[in-house]
């Protein structure tokens, strides 16, 4: 599951969302964002305003807030597992670079390190071969030249290593089975069957991965032997960088910085997407990420000017909106966004690995009253994962079914009787039977006039043994409090029936690094357990329930959906496995028209909405703030600016 970027805006997949949108409920609602367009939403996703992007000066620097640390500096942790967090994709992703990218506005697939349109694979024999030609000239930050032999290193070093998330999609080594340099600058892709558009084409493949410099990481790698671990642990801070900055220094706790690129290819290029042109930088000589604990510090550094933008997965507090609107000197946007937040499951322990139990939970869930009351309408409720802000993808009728499927707009005391009915079908019984009580004390599993719901106590498994203590991780309410009201509200709704959930706030990088843990190759054999099978991605799975956020990458071609739930795909970590939905993500990899991908994508979502391998719970759009001292040239795009790292290598001086 690629994170996304900015020159590579190829992600296949996500980032995971570290939300900070701080609500305090005396100051009104805030404004987090990281889905579709809310209904007050300004921002667009299509066309923006105007054809030409105004240019300005020279900047400096250039200083994007955050509040989450950048953990890395290694690139090929960034694109793995746990380094994949959207403060690393802040920071790092500007100097990366794939052959193709992904151009914003216009979502469009366009040559980056490559020169010219993508060709077609052709099948010679029984194998298919797909060619792409490299830019002549281009350099790393360090001078040396970049070559196909770099693409090559980087698969094989990915392949060979089993690296996870983002490079599993990268690399795609089901159908690819050899990456070759034809010439210093033609990369030729073998392929044992005819590659889809998922692989080959506007989705997100080896056309896009993240190229590492040979010359620089292969001493490492050679070290590292099989020993994934050790390559991921590695410092890449002397890594040279393609992209249009470099790593400069990382204090952790306090800031992050890199500086331009004095090699970056396309600096002075002409560029136009979506009706948008400008001329690429980057301006600024130095780039600095100070780490702030709150939004509050944040918006006064950026009114005193000692902050240009404030990077936030989810955008900033509404209830800051209006002191950035009334200074003349600030300016708020805001934007539909390519994302959303979910409850997910360990489909490996009971009762979580029950659908019957899953289905129940879900019906509990009244996402329209958390949404409107709790929330104060700032979110809406999600049912699908695909968001709404990707236009050309949704389909608003199969959604609206799905909704529906997922107990929209129920009344709660239906949803009680729901779970009741779906638990007690799937043979779970309780110490203390909840249900609606009339006066006499009578107690019917269905509601009634002049009847009132009455709790109930000690669920008890199938098995006949007493559902234990179930815990639901979540980021704290200082943290998130959107998705800390969420996680409330899921467990009083459940230990009202019985369920006995109990909400552990927990640090969002911690949650990341707890989820997504895998077993460690101990001696670097290649084995990740104990039985000895060389399993790739053995996540430990060691969480009952966790709520997160993805933001998904390219929304020219929705290519996650196998990645999240496929069966040992690399970042199915709620160990969710359907032979049907494999059949449907298959399919869609395979498609070689947008049509037959989005007949398989929408597949996957009716067999999300059935098996419930995670809830998709809500989403806002987003909000986002800068100072007028620097100029952009565009500011309407899907997800915002925030989801092209702040556009480091094109802000300029106003």
């Amino acid at each position: 599951m690629a994170v996304i970027r900015e020159k590579a805006w190829t992600a296949r997949l996500f980032v995971l969302v570290a939300v900070l949108a701080l609500v305090a409920t005396a100051c009104g609602p805030t404004q987090p964002a990281d889905s579709d367009e809310p209904p007050d939403s300004t921002g667009g996703s299509e066309e923006p305003t105007g054809t030409d992007a105004p240019t300005g000066g020279d900047l400096g620097t250039y200083t994007l807030g955050i509040f989450q640390d950048v953990t890395t500096d290694n690139l090929w942790n960034y694109n793995s597992t746990e380094g994949g967090t959207v403060w690393n994709q802040y920071f790092l992703s500007p100097t990366s670079a794939g052959a193709y990218t992904i151009s914003m506005p216009g979502i469009e697939l366009v040559p980056d390190l490559a020169e010219g349109d993508l060709p077609p694979a052709t099948q010679e024999g029984d194998s298919w071969i797909g060619e792409f030609t490299l830019r002549e000239g281009v350099l790393w930050s360090d001078g040396e030249a970049l070559t196909a032999d770099d693409f090559v290193f980087t698969w094989n070093t990915a392949v060979d290593l089993a690296l996870t998330s983002g490079w599993v999609d990268y690399t795609d080594s089901d159908i690819i089975t050899a990456v070759e340099a034809a010439d210093d600058l033609t990369v030729r892709v073998t392929f044992n069957a005819q590659p889809g558009l998922a692989t080959w084409g506007p989705g997100t493949g080896i056309t896009n991965m993240p190229v590492q410099p040979e010359h620089f990481w292969a001493p490492i790698v050679e070290e590292a032997g099989s020993d994934a671990t050790a390559l991921l642990a590695a410092s890449g801070a002397e890594a040279p960088a393609i992209g249009a900055t470099q790593f400069a220094e990382r204090q952790e706790g306090s800031f992050s910085a890199s500086s331009a690129n004095p090699n970056y290819y396309d600096a002075g290029a002409e560029k136009t997407s979506g009706g948008v042109t400008w001329t690429e930088g980057p301006y600024a000589d130095e780039f600095q990420f100070p780490l702030y604990g709150g939004q509050e510090a944040a918006v006064l550094a950026l009114a005193d000017g000692e902050v240009d933008f404030l990077l936030n997965p989810l955008g900033m507090q509404r209830g800051f909106q209006d002191q950035v609107s009334e200074n003349p000197d600030l300016t708020a946007i805001v934007n539909p966004t390519n994302g959303f937040r979910f409850l997910a499951f360990n489909h490996s322990r009971a009762p979580m690995s029950d659908s019957a139990f899953r289905d129940a939970l879900t019906a509990l869930i009244n996402k329209e009253f958390v949404t409107e009351n709790l929330l104060q309408g700032v979110a809406f409720p999600l049912y699908v994962i695909l968001p709404e802000g990707n236009v050309k993808w949704y389909n608003e009728e199969v959604a609206g079914e799905l909704a529906t499927q997922g107990y929209a707009e129920m009344a709660d005391a239906d949803r009680q009787a729901e779970a009741i009915r779906l638990l007690t079908e799937a043979g779970y019984t309780w110490d203390v039977e909840p249900g609606f009580k009339d006066a006499d004390g009578n107690i019917s599993p269905t509601p009634g006039e002049g009847l009132t719901f009455s709790a109930g106590q000690g669920l008890i498994g199938p098995d006949g043994e007493p559902v234990q203590q179930l815990n639901l991780v979540a980021p704290t309410a200082s943290y998130d409090p959107l998705r800390a009201t969420f996680s409330n509200y899921i467990s009083g709704v459940a230990q009202a029936m019985g369920i006995p959930i109990v909400v552990i706030p927990t640090d969002f990088n911690k949650i990341v690094a707890d989820v997504f843990a895998t077993e460690a190759d101990e001696d670097g054999d290649g084995v990740f357990d104990e039985d000895g099978d060389g399993i790739e991605n053995e996540y430990l799975s060691d969480f009952d329930m966790f709520i997160l956020g993805y933001s998904l990458g390219n929304a020219a071609f929705p290519t996650f959906h196998g990645a999240f739930f496929g069966t040992g795909a690399g970042d199915n970590n709620t160990q969710y496995s359907s032979a049907e939905y494999d059949e449907w993500s298959a399919a869609f990899d395979a498609a070689q028209t947008e049509e037959e991908a989005y007949e398989a994508m929408w597949e996957m979502e009716r067999l999300i909405a059935t098996d419930k391998p995670h809830i998709p719970l809500f989403d806002t759009g987003i909000l986002e703030f800068y100072n007028n001292r620097v100029e952009y040239p565009f500011t309407e795009t899907l997800s915002g600016l925030q989801f092209l790292s702040g556009l480091q290598s094109s802000v300029t001086a106003k």
